[in-house]
């Protein structure tokens, strides 16, 4: 007697969820996804809303809950979305580009539970970070949030975003996060959409940077830890 039973994969559930808080950004970043008419016209979920979406993603399985924007910094509400997460039993990670944020705000944040931060770093320099970012004092700004971070014991990703105009530096970026004390560094280049596509000639790396950039990553993995 055959078996026409019909043998099904097991469902894989999600593990984390990213969250976009905000389409509000301070920064006007050239390879920006966030279309510019969403950054002061768009809705936003309530404070309860999002709580509300974190307790059902926590149901469904998620541990890792990624706030990110936009900038969301630019929610009064982040210490108690924050808190809201962590109550739901949520891993918290923080992406931002550390405008917005104050050391009374880190402590608020630290207080609220949150677990870990990545912070965007557009040039080793103010000259070029602040240039490509279109925020005057923005690197300053964000060298604070870094010691902020680490003075904290909270775990620091830098999100080094890489393109034509920084690739030459990229040695730089890497021995600045180590100065940072980041525990991880992502080299993260130009996603080639909504805003970078519009400026795809000024950000597409060249075929040599290509190739020199992914010797310098894989230089950089064998350094002494």
């Amino acid at each position: 007697m055959s078996d026409d039973r019909v043998t099904q994969k097991p469902r894989t559930l999600p593990d984390s969820l990213l969250a976009e808080l905000t389409h509000r950004c301070p920064l006007a970043c050239p390879y920006c996804s966030n279309p510019m008419e969403l950054k002061h016209q768009s809705q936003e979920l309530t404070t309860q809303d999002w709580i509300s979406v974190f307790r059902q993603a926590a149901a469904l399985g998620v541990l890792h809950l990624h706030l990110s924007g936009g900038e969301p910094a630019s929610r009064r509400d982040l210490e108690e979305l924050t808190k809201g997460a962590q109550e739901a039993g949520l891993y918290t990670n923080l992406i931002t580009s550390g405008i917005g944020l104050t050391e009374r705000r880190m402590d608020a944040l630290a207080d609220a539970g949150l677990d870990h931060v990545q912070l965007s770093l557009q040039g080793v320099d103010a000259a070029m970070a602040d240039r490509i970012a279109g925020y005057a004092g923005g690197l300053e700004r964000k060298l604070s949030v870094a010691a902020w971070v680490t003075a904290r014991n909270m775990p620091l990703t830098v999100n080094a975003v890489c393109h034509r105009q920084n690739f030459a530096r990229l040695d730089e970026m890497i021995d600045l996060a180590v100065r940072l004390g980041a525990r991880r560094l992502e080299i993260a280049t130009v996603q080639f959409h909504g805003w970078a596509q519009a400026n795809r000639n000024q950000l597409m790396p060249t075929l040599e940077q290509a190739k020199t950039a992914t010797e310098t990553v894989l230089a950089a993995r064998e350094r002494p830890k």
